[in-house]
Order: C-alpha cells, then structure tokens, then sequence
C-alpha cells in the first residue's frame, strides 16, 4: 500500500489576525459613525438648521482626509464635534508630538489630543467654537482651550473649509510650543499639574468663548503684529 505524502499545515501568521480585527474595528466605527450622522442630520433638518448639508458635506472631507483626524459627533448632534488628533498629526520636533507619543506609550494605548467643534446654525457666515477640549495644554497662544489663530478670531466666511482649518490648527499647535500641561510642569520641576481637562462640556465651553471674546477685543485694539520667535 503506498503511503500519502501529507505537508505539514502552514501556521496562521498572527498578525493577519491583528489586520483583519483591525479592519473590523475600522468598520464597525464608520458604521456608528454614518449611524451617526444619519441621526444627526434628520434632526438639524428638522430644527431648520441651515448650516446642516453644509455640515454633512465638509465632514465627509475630514472622513476622507485619512488618518489624520478622527472625528465622531458629540451625542449625534450634526453641529458638535470630536476631533482626535494623535502624535502623528503633529510636527515630529514639536513639544505635543513629543507629549502625545510618551503618554501614548506610558498608556500603552493612543492619546490623542480632543478638539472640540461647535457650529451654528449659520456657519459658515459666523465662526464655529474651537477648543481643546483634553488633556489640558499649556501655552502662551492658547487660553482656556482657545487657540489664538487669528482665522479663529477674526473669521471670515471664505475660512468655512473644515479639513483646511483642522490643518492649519495642527500646524499652529506644532509651532506654538504649545505642552501637555502636566508633562511641562514635570519638565520645569514645578507642582504636577492635572493634564486632564474635569470640566463639563458646557464648562469648558462658555470658557472657550469667554476666552475668544477677550482675544477678539485684544486684537481689535492692538492688530495682529508679527508673532514672536
């Protein structure tokens, strides 16, 4: 009776395992987020919100602008959103890179950086409400969250592109020396500092916006000179 060759089974490579959760986890994310947005946008309809295809339009550029930015609506609400910004959207030499890629790695999960967005109805002929929303960042440019980007505080109709927005903040927040808080006190050997935003929403909002009304009144009186090195 002639014996059967029989080959050895090739080994399952773990890391096709790895991909293909990862796919999945890609995937269940951007269903909850179309989910999302689906509800979102019925109800912006429905309270006659002008801004609301408009809205749906330019978050499916930040969708499409890859890796860069994660965005999720906060509560499903079409006109409040969650930026994540991780290590990589920002400048390799700059402070938060640093920051956001060591407490990454003392987590042992990503840390991103949470900006968040509120729209008015109107947008994009009043500004949108951008803040920092987490971990508390620590920098003479920004206040209580708010960045002192003059298209922020002086807008300006022609600046209602949100993907090119998200891109010039990750820019100014790469070169503003903008820290997490409680790493730059850890650095300079002051008193810790919480890095992490405890405030409410609505805190941390009306913050924001007191911030930018005495920035805009700021600069209305001084101009925007040429920032400093």
């Amino acid at each position: 009776m002639a014996a059967t060759a029989s080959a050895d089974p090739v080994a399952a490579d773990p890391m096709d395992d790895e991909d293909a959760e990862l796919d999945d986890e890609a995937e269940a994310a951007a269903e909850r987020l179309m989910l999302s947005v689906q509800k979102g946008f019925e109800t912006a309809k429905r309270a006659g919100v002008q801004a609301a295809t408009r809205l749906c339009k330019e978050l499916r550029s930040v969708c499409e602008a890859g890796s860069s930015f994660e965005v999720q609506l906060v509560n499903d609400n079409l006109q409040q959103w969650e930026i994540s910004l991780f290590d990589w959207a920002f400048d390799e030499s700059s402070p938060l890179h640093k920051d956001l890629k060591a407490l990454s790695e003392e987590a042992n999960d990503l840390v991103p950086l949470l900006l968040r967005l509120h729209f008015p109805d109107d947008y994009p002929f009043a500004p949108p409400l951008v803040y920092c929303s987490s971990p508390v960042l620590a920098s003479e440019y920004i206040f209580d969250g708010a960045l002192c980007m003059e298209m922020l505080v002086d807008w300006q109709p022609t600046y209602g592109n949100v993907e090119a927005l998200l891109v010039q903040i990750t820019a100014f927040l790469s070169h503003a020396n903008a820290r997490v808080a409680s790493r730059a006190a850890m650095s300079s050997g002051a008193a810790a500092a919480d890095g992490v935003a405890t405030l409410s929403v609505e805190q941390q909002q009306e913050k924001a916006k007191r911030a930018y009304m005495n920035l805009k009144a700021f600069h209305d009186k001084k101009g925007w000179g040429a920032p400093r090195d």
